[in-house]
């Protein structure tokens, strides 16, 4: 614990202190581009697989729909439930319907938040600046927004910046990004740009962190298995043989001979009509056949094993490449929710705390921004919910949701009757369910009767 003489110096401000809050007091620096990244974007356009991957994912965030939330009483103060924030999305799906339901938010369709994420640019429209955002924070692990405003200073949209062109990021010595965007090269005010990224375990400070620049390895080996296919059948990849002639005269005469032997092949040899000849050739000429052996290589089950590695990466099932292989009727109907589940919906999350601690407090710091839930209905439970019997648990509406299907008002409390037997015979329903509908006569005094 620090002396009271000490103390009373602080106070008085004689000792050094830092200045600003305790974030800005630690020492930070500008981070300049990590080196790859332009090269794993330049991947996305010219590697068929890895855009096939990245847009099944890029693709999927892109389309949900967004929703805005607000007080119903925006000037009463209250303490807001942290629930409807929380980054649970059932814990928060439930806060925001119980509270939509007692009239304690209200759904806004036409908020300007929407209408910006929706129309962000002039020629562009927002699903395609949200499917641009998600492939550079899949591959390069950060995605950069350039704010638009207006004479007010009022957000009305952005750019897409891609990663490799911000140069510099703020300091808090110099809190301006460095761009060099299309034709503009200079600095940028850090209020202006949005950055989202995944925090780099190793330095958080740092770039963003993504799994584009993880397969840098996988990537090159491919693309090399790539090139060496194409070009053993474009032109043998190496030498399908080599030819050999005794050196016993000068280098001079030696090379001339070789010239004149290969020029005198070339012409006895040109052409598919020449196949099946028998080439005499003067004493000394030795020949090593050269040739290479994919499946010693084991280069089609080395590709596939990459090929997979790249699409487990992302989460993507294989139902949704076009690789049906070990695939069933189970696994391809549940594909869709797979992706979903594992790719779709942490993605959104990702999106939706981003945006709510970044954009939000910028446009209006009151509302609550949630998605709609990507996970589709799967067929087998929708099937079985439409076909089994519901139990006096639940009510007609609760299962209708759980089918997916909007509730009903004419069935609004109302509850299915008790199963056959289910009561136990002790309410009217069961009781008339496990009566004899015609008892048996009365046989007393027909014993001897035959």
């Amino acid at each position: 614990m620090a002396s009271l003489f000490h103390r009373a110096l602080k106070a008085l401000g004689l000792l050094p202190a830092p200045q600003g809050s305790l974030v800005h007091a630690l020492p930070v620096v500008s981070f300049s581009p990590r080196r790859g990244s332009r090269e794993v974007l330049r991947a996305y356009k010219e590697n068929g697989w890895l855009r096939t991957v990245v847009d099944t994912v890029a693709e999927a965030v892109a389309t949900p729909r967004w929703r805005v939330y607000k007080r119903a009483r925006p000037g009463v103060l209250s303490v807001l439930d942290q629930r409807l924030k929380s980054a649970n999305p059932r814990l928060r799906t439930k806060a925001l319907k119980d509270a939509t339901a007692s009239g304690e938010l209200v759904e806004l369709p036409d908020h300007e938040l929407l209408r910006l994420l929706e129309a962000p640019h002039p020629r562009y429209p927002g699903r395609a600046f949200r499917k641009l955002s998600q492939v550079h924070v899949d591959l390069v692990g950060e995605a950069f927004l350039w704010l638009r405003r207006d004479d007010t200073g009022r957000v009305v949209g952005w750019e897409v910046v891609p990663p490799h062109r911000v140069m510099m990021t703020p300091t808090p010595e110099n809190p301006v990004f460095f761009l060099s965007h299309n034709t503009f090269i200079g600095a940028v005010p850090e209020a202006d740009v949005l950055w989202f990224k995944h925090l780099d375990p190793e330095a958080p400070e740092d770039r963003g962190a993504g799994a584009g620049m993880a397969l840098g390895d996988e990537l090159d080996t491919v693309e090399a298995i790539s090139r060496a296919t194409k070009s053993t059948f474009e032109r043998g990849g190496i030498p399908a043989a080599i030819v050999g002639l005794d050196a016993k005269s000068s280098g001079t005469d030696l090379e001339e001979t070789v010239l004149d032997l290969e020029k005198k092949y070339q012409e006895a040899f040109a052409g598919p009509g020449s196949a099946g000849k028998v080439w005499f050739a003067p004493a000394g000429v030795s020949l090593a056949q050269v040739q290479v052996n994919f499946r010693e290589l084991q280069t089609e089950e080395l590709k596939k094993g990459l090929l997979d590695f790249i699409r487990q990466t992302y989460n993507v099932p294989p139902e949704l490449v076009g690789d049906l292989t070990s695939s069933n009727r189970s696994t391809a109907e549940s594909a869709e929710y797979t992706l979903a589940d594992f790719a779709v919906l942490p993605r959104l999350e990702f999106w939706r705390s981003w945006l709510q601690h970044c954009l939000v407090p910028l446009v209006d710091r009151d509302a609550i921004l949630d998605y709609e839930d990507p996970r589709p209905q799967e067929f087998e439970r929708v099937f079985r919910l439409m076909t089994t019997q519901p139990t006096e648990a639940f009510t007609y509406n609760e299962v209708r949701e759980l089918a997916g299907y909007e509730p009903d008002p004419l069935l609004e409390g109302k509850r299915p009757p008790p199963l056959p037997g289910a009561g136990g015979g002790n309410n009217p329903q069961s009781a008339s369910a496990n009566a004899t509908p015609n008892p048996p006569r009365d046989r007393s005094g027909e014993e001897g009767r035959l």
